[in-house]
């Protein structure tokens, strides 16, 4: 043969390697579909099989199930005799076992078309297997699937044990995506053993187990044995195991139960205690018993192990239905629906409890007991619950927790449910206006609407001005009944200080109502304008004037300038020197709103006033609508002083003067001459 080149053995190096890859990544798995090559594959066609499974957020937004079988075939009676065929029975339990998905998932976890062949192990051992390839079918997870073996013991074949191995082909569904007409296939081929005991003394096998724990709960588990040897055990010893997790037997490892002699053919019936955890999916778990005993000649001998399957009662399951509530913020209310016992198992003293997810919504008593329930019956429950005046409407989350024994324990079933929140009862305050003055009493007025949803009566309306300048007589106004949509005026007498400052003040207002045995409020603001003082009369004159030396009467015209009508108004004039009154008081009985009214004082101006306007005062002091005394302001008006007037009366003329001088000398001199006549 002629030695290969250089170039020759490096391909066959690299064809080589390229054939490890292959096998590697197709070994066992067959009608796997072949994704694309990455560079033509975009990523978003990319097959679902391709995700990582270690990313399970992004596995799980797709909602994919991925599994596989999990096979174990063992023998339940074991123990053949010697001399000619025997039929023995393997158990195919599939446990099934999954990566993505919590329960065990029939689709990905049934061995499908499954086929077995039994072969002794050993050639050389005496026993043989004269069956044929075994056509099965399906073997879904959960209960042993039993397949009879012929097997040919010779006579003289020693006691022991001898293996046998058992292939199982079959096809399985690995992997599911929603939505996708494409299922990923794998095909594959298995090799078990079993042992097989040759014994023709005392044998045991199980011929019957049944269990009365729950998952998530204690029991019993009772194996019934039968002595299926031709030799009496004494003072025999049965011992219990379980293989696989969630399930133990015995409180402080495998239990011994005593049973004594037992004759060939006997059954005996053992108990253990066992749990079974609240997580436990494999539907059925194996039980392996084993015996100790004395054989005839006083030797201890241990049997060889048998095993079952056994399937504890499913978890007990409730359905929470039709929950239902009337709540509204601040109110109080009931949370309603049914619970319907879904078995397997009757139940009694179980108690309903509730919770709220929310803390605006609390129950006072959250425990409802619950009557006994058969599997399939349903009864009602109705809880009150409270919801603060802080919450917010909107939906809520509640869980429910069904409490029930199970064996020794408590066991419990939740689930959830939404309800809706509705909004409390509102009131609308709306068109709020004032005739609020500074330094004068006026009124709040506006309207206010129940707006649901509840009816209200015997409400009352609370007016708070945000300001210390501003008070109310009378800060409680009872509302009348109030229908869903009515409305209903108000109004608020209130007095603003002289010394506050004109402009915007804000009024809380406050509804308070009864509802569910406490007083609710409801509050909304609204905004008000205080006006400017505004002098209470308006005065008017014409032209007021006051010669010096003269006094006048001045006559004036008086204005109600006040949305209200003033009573027992007298009018006062105040003047300094050089103009004093002469009369200085005027009264009026009754002005009504816009009335006006003439008034008249006298005036006097001294004769060294000069010609010029001085300033006079008036002031007011008057009854208002609501009987107080009250003083106006001072207002000052503008009298003129003029000089004196000359009417040609103020005194004797030159002329006038002479003529008395002459008069007056001509009687004393006529005197004069009368008396020297004499």
């Amino acid at each position: 043969m002629t030695p290969p080149s250089g170039r020759t053995a490096v391909a066959v190096v690299v064809a080589g390697a390229l054939l490890v890859a292959a096998v590697g990544s197709f070994g066992g798995v067959a009608a796997q579909p072949t994704p694309a090559p990455a560079a033509t594959t975009p990523a978003a066609t990319a097959p679902a099989e391709a995700i990582s499974v270690a990313d399970g957020d992004a596995v799980d937004q797709l909602g994919q199930v991925r599994g596989e079988p999990d096979l174990e075939a063992y023998l339940p009676q074991p123990t053949v005799p010697t001399g000619g065929e025997t039929t023995i029975e393997v158990d195919l339990l599939n446990t099934g076992e999954m990566s993505i998905g919590s329960d065990v998932d029939p689709r990905v976890t049934t061995a499908r078309s499954l086929t077995l062949e039994a072969e002794a192990e050993d050639d050389d051992d005496p026993i043989a297997v004269t069956s044929e390839e075994i056509a099965v079918g399906d073997v879904p997870p959960g209960t042993p699937t039993s397949v009879p073996i012929e097997i040919a013991v010779p006579d003289d074949a020693a006691d022991g044990e001898y293996q046998l191995d058992v292939t199982v082909d079959y096809h399985y569904t690995r992997t599911i995506v929603p939505n996708s007409s494409t299922n990923y296939d794998s095909s594959r081929s298995e090799e078990l053993d079993v042992t097989v005991v040759v014994d023709d003394g005392a044998r045991f096998a199980i011929v019957d187990a049944e269990t009365d724990a729950q998952v998530g709960g204690t029991g019993e588990v009772n194996a019934t044995l039968r002595n299926v040897g031709d030799e009496t055990a004494r003072d025999a010893i049965v011992t219990g195991s379980v293989s696989g997790s969630g399930v133990t037997v015995g409180a402080n490892g495998p239990p011994d139960v005593f049973v004594g002699d037992w004759a060939p053919g006997e059954n005996r019936t053992v108990t253990f205690d066992s749990s079974v955890a609240p997580d436990f999916a494999g539907g059925t778990y194996v039980l392996r018993s084993s015996v100790e005993y004395r054989d005839g000649d006083g030797a201890e001998v241990t049997s060889p192990s048998s095993r079952v399957g056994v399937t504890p009662t499913p978890e007990q399951r409730f359905a929470v239905d039709g929950v239902d509530g009337s709540l509204e913020v601040g109110h109080s209310g009931n949370v309603t629906g049914t619970v319907e016992n879904d078995g397997p198992l009757a139940v009694d003293d179980a108690v309903l409890v509730a919770e709220s997810t929310s803390p605006g919504v609390t129950f006072p008593e959250s425990r409802y007991a619950l009557p006994d329930l058969e599997p399939g019956e349903s009864t009602a429950f109705s809880l009150d619950a409270d919801v603060t005046p802080e919450a917010d409407a909107g939906p809520r989350q509640f869980r429910f927790t069904v409490e029930h024994g199970s064996g020794d324990r408590v066991a419990t079933d939740e689930s959830t449910a939404r309800i809706e929140v509705g909004p409390g009862q509102s009131f609308a305050v709306d068109g709020v206006d004032s005739t609020l003055e500074v330094g004068y009493s006026g009124s709040i007025d506006g309207m206010l609407t129940n707006d649901g949803p509840r009816t209200v009566d015997e409400a009352v309306l609370v007016a708070e001005p945000q300001s210390t300048r501003v008070t109310l007589g009378e800060s409680r106004y009872a509302l009348p009944d109030l229908e869903p949509g009515d409305s209903t005026a108000f109004s608020f007498d209130a007095d603003v200080s002289g010394q506050a400052d004109p402009g915007p003040r804000q009024v809380r207002f406050t509804v308070e109502y009864m509802g569910d045995d406490a007083t609710l409020t409801d509050e909304s603001t609204a905004r008000i304008e205080v006006a400017p003082r505004q002098p209470e009369f308006a005065i008017e004159a014409d032209d007021p004037v006051v010669p010096a030396g003269e006094t006048r009467r001045i006559t004036f015209e008086i204005t109600n300038q006040r949305p209200e009508t003033l009573s027992s108004i007298n009018a006062g004039l105040y003047a300094d020197d050089p103009i004093s009154p002469v009369t200085d008081e005027a009264f009026v009985d009754e002005l009504e709103p816009g009335e006006s009214r003439e008034i008249w004082f006298e005036v006097s101006a001294s004769g060294s006033a000069g010609a010029r306007t001085y300033p006079i005062e008036l002031d007011f002091r008057y009854d208002d609508e609501q009987g107080n005394d009250r003083i106006s302001d001072v207002t000052q008006y503008p009298l003129e002083v003029t000089e004196p007037v000359d009417d040609g009366g103020g005194g004797p003329s030159i002329g006038t003067i002479v003529l008395g001088i002459l008069v007056l000398a001509g009687l004393v001199g006529g005197a004069v001459w009368y008396r020297g006549r004499q």
